[in-house]
């Protein structure tokens, strides 16, 4: 028996749809924001005149709660969703709606801003043209590379004028999302073969509980940050490609994990449902999420000072893994509460967010870069500039473009991917 759902259209949960294109957003703001903090000075087109304490701060929050929101909301969906089509179907979906998009990205997009990120990074030294790089960038996804991405921290995205290195970018979101489907696709196939369902009554969850539960994520997030710190490394917090295929943070896989099954199990027990809600005013859970996040920025700029010292590492692992509770807390009460009804401009930017996150990347880029050179603009124009309108331009190909005309749409991206090959010589 499935759960009776909070307000939606069709099978659509309204404030959760809502809830994702809200983070989608946030994602668009972050790749913005990297080229303007001084965290990210290995960001395609990085901007150190625009560097400021307050670009800095916003990007340590809001890559607080932006991938635990979306992994959440993509369990949420996922047990009705096998349940109405069936594991068979529910994958074909899922590599269809997944791994297509993905593989038209890695291998047309992401070529074209890691050119222009060599470009900007090379300071005057030679470049090959564009279709040499190209053909690199395809040699080295066929290597079907398995171990570290990168040899050092400096170097998490730029290699060197003659040493490409295949990686998925902001698209590794796709495939570790993918291969989380198929795992739970596998387990819900043999759930349903060999442990038959019984006619135990539903439980539904009362808000104490969710509590709890929230709690023991918050644990369990810790427990799985300090094994993950066990592990070897060649620099702190690495990323791992595993055959060309899956890329991912190891420190921030845990907590992915989790968040993804905690979507599954809330479905299972019947959370938003009806008033079905998390207890607490929201404006305690914004006072709740103001304490933890300075606690997390101090923690974290002690830790900066003093790398070695594993109880601030603790200290800001436990703060962390309780501040991405919180936010989740947060939004989802809000959004219950307020953002659960129908409206016709948070349809369509639902229906189009995916879409929306997987055309801004290179768009983000290249408006920074066109920026660029614009010296005595002050930083906050620049960025919100770079967002607004590649927002306002993702939002449109999806809608005018994508959406009506998908294969259409592949087609042309593609062959526009294509073109530097002939036209771009190289830029030194």
């Amino acid at each position: 028996m499935t759960p009776s759902l909070p307000e939606q259209t069709g099978n659509r949960i309204l404030f959760l749809d809502n809830l994702r294109y809200l983070m989608i957003a946030f994602v668009v703001l972050q790749h913005t924001g990297n080229g303007y903090t001084g965290f990210t000075s290995s960001w395609y087109v990085w901007d150190p005149a625009t560097t400021t304490n307050f670009f800095n701060v916003a990007r340590m929050i809001i890559d607080v709660f932006i991938m635990p929101v979306l992994f959440f909301i993509a369990g949420y969906f996922a047990l009705p969703n096998i349940q109405k089509k069936g594991t068979g179907v529910f994958l074909k979906d899922k590599f269809l709606r997944l791994g297509i998009p993905w593989l038209i990205c890695v291998i047309f997009i992401v070529p074209i801003v890691s050119y222009i990120q060599h470009y900007k990074h090379l300071a005057g030294q030679p470049l090959s043209n564009y279709s040499q790089f190209w053909l690199n960038w395809l040699k080295t996804a066929g290597d079907f590379h398995t171990g570290f991405l990168y040899n050092s921290k400096g170097n998490l995205f730029f290699i060197s004028p003659d040493k490409i290195s295949f990686n998925h970018t902001a698209y590794w979101f796709i495939t570790v999302l993918l291969f989380f489907f198929i795992i739970f696709g596998i387990l819900y196939a043999l759930k349903k073969r060999f442990i038959p369902s019984s006619s135990v009554p539903e439980k539904i969850d009362s808000g104490k509980t969710m509590l709890l539960v929230m709690l023991s994520v918050g644990i369990l997030c810790i427990i799985g940050r300090i094994i993950v710190n066990l592990l070897p490394y060649p620099y702190p917090n690495p990323w791992v490609i595993i055959a060309g295929v899956l890329q991912f943070q190891t420190w921030r896989l845990p907590a992915y994990i989790i968040y993804f099954v905690l979507g599954i199990f809330a479905f299972s027990r019947k959370w938003f449902v009806k008033d079905n809600n998390f207890p607490g005013h929201p404006f305690l859970w914004i006072l709740i999420c103001i304490i933890l996040g300075f606690a997390y920025i101090a923690v974290t700029k002690s830790s900066m000072s003093s790398p070695a010292n594993s109880e601030l590492r603790f200290i800001g692992a436990s703060v962390l893994s309780f501040l991405r509770a919180a936010f989740l807390i947060l939004f989802a009460s809000i959004s219950f509460r307020y953002w659960n009804r129908p409206n016709k401009v948070n349809e369509t930017l639902a229906a189009n967010s995916y879409n929306i996150y997987l055309v801004h990347l290179p768009i983000v880029v290249i408006l920074q870069w066109l920026l660029f050179n614009l010296t005595g603009t002050p930083s906050l124009i620049k960025y919100g500039i770079v967002f607004s309108s590649s927002f306002l331009i993702c939002y449109a190909i999806s809608r005018y473009a994508i959406k009506p005309h998908p294969r259409l749409s592949a087609t042309a991206a593609v062959i526009i991917s294509l073109l530097p090959l002939i036209f771009v010589h190289p830029l030194v």
